[in-house]
């Protein structure tokens, strides 16, 4: 089925701010500065590692595993990589100091990073010519516009108008949008809404406060619209607890959402009540042990740590690296412009292991004329069963069906 889009409201996204030091993890000979052409290779990621409202430590073990795998497999045509982490404590100005900090640093590269303040990151990567390389998801809006950013998968778009496609194609044409009520959310739920519309269906939208001591009220509003299905944008720790209080209200029909919505903690505290939950997701489900570069991942993530959380959100910043290097090899990098260099030379579609689609480089023109920077809007499906991510069918094009 063939999809026109009408131009979607963009998304604003702020939230405020503090200002941290970094944490800094080195690998190999330091004896050539970095920015020259032969010495080690520094790159940077910046996360909500730690913060009041969001936090990721599992991000800072998936990119720092998989520079030590890179490092150990030889590194970039026998350089190594030098990764330094900064926690932006889900905070704009945090996030410019991390940025500065990485201009001072000389890195050549932010990879995988997964942060609500992408934009003012960008505005300082822009002065510096530093390209971001995999962002994680976090600012929809800049992530998949600013000329700075090249994400490696569909992006919160992608999984949000996948979802909606979702929610109608496997449920029903009558469908409720349950969304957090803050601005990337919102967001969300508009890209939920694209794709139930075009696939022929019929949205209502229903907001959820942020940390609520209970949904109820919520899921009253949602069953009494007398959905076929129900689409969740917003963070896991809300959104789980909306799916609680669905099926303790009694509704038991299909929930949709991006993999986000569903963390290790929210599968814990669903028990048997996950039943009949979709996912659209960055790539593969990061369960998925028969593919080979989603077992090196959890290798890697367990030997680390055994009890570290094994997530999407793990894996786009591992196959981030994968995708720096693969940029990086053959060519002379010594700066971020010569990494941006690299980046425009692809004239391959790069392998991601087969655990995301394949990345072909920014795209001209782009499949979506409203995001330039995704290169493809394949979507990868997982469902819940018996407490665990597993897959559920093939990648499909959210745009496209």
């Amino acid at each position: 089925m063939s999809m026109r889009l009408s131009p979607l409201r963009k998304a604003v996204g702020a939230i405020a701010v503090l200002a941290l030091p970094l944490s800094l993890a080195a690998c190999g000979d330091d004896s050539k500065a970095a920015g020259s052409s032969d010495g080690p290779i520094k790159i940077m990621t910046i996360a909500s590692f730690e913060s009041p409202v969001y936090s990721v430590p599992w991000l800072k073990t998936a990119v720092t595993e998989a520079v030590a795998k890179l490092n150990a497999d030889g590194g970039i045509d026998g350089r190594k990589v030098e990764l330094l982490t900064c926690n932006d404590k889900f905070d704009p100005n945090e996030a410019t100091a991390c940025a500065q900090r990485a201009v001072s640093e000389k890195v050549v590269a932010i990879v995988g990073p997964l942060s609500p303040n992408i934009g003012p990151i960008a505005a300082v990567m822009k002065q510096a010519h530093i390209p971001i390389i995999g962002p994680g998801g976090a600012d929809g809006a800049n992530e998949t516009t600013n000329e700075m950013s090249y994400p490696i998968n569909a992006t919160p778009v992608g999984f949000g108008v996948g979802a909606g496609r979702l929610a109608v194609d496997r449920g029903g044409p009558n469908v409720v949008i349950v969304h957090g009520d803050n601005d990337t959310a919102r967001a969300g739920g508009e890209w939920a809404k694209m794709g139930i519309d075009e696939a022929g269906g019929k949205a209502t939208m229903v907001a959820a406060p942020l940390g609520a001591p209970d949904y109820a009220a919520v899921a009253a509003k949602a069953i009494d619209a007398e959905p076929d299905a129900v689409t969740l944008q917003g963070s896991g720790t809300d959104m789980g607890r909306v799916v609680l209080s669905l099926r303790d209200a009694g509704y038991d029909g299909l929930i949709t959402g991006p993999s986000s919505i569903v963390t290790p903690g929210v599968l814990e505290s669903l028990g048997d009540k996950a039943g009949d939950i979709v996912l659209t997701s960055r790539g593969l489900a990061p369960s998925d042990t028969s593919n080979a570069e989603i077992k090196a991942f959890n290798d890697a993530m367990r030997a680390a740590d055994p009890k570290v959380n094994i997530d999407d959100i793990g894996l786009n910043g591992w196959l981030s690296v994968k995708l720096f290097a693969a940029v990086a090899k053959d060519h002379d990098i010594s700066d971020g412009a010569s990494v941006i260099d690299a980046l425009a030379d692809i004239d391959q579609p790069i392998s991601l292991g087969g655990a995301y689609p394949d990345y072909p480089g920014i795209q001209d023109p782009p499949p979506v004329a409203e995001y330039p920077r995704v290169a493809s809007f394949q979507v990868g499906t997982s469902a819940v069963v018996d407490g665990q991510i597993v897959p559920d069918g093939d990648f499909f094009d959210a745009f496209s069906g």
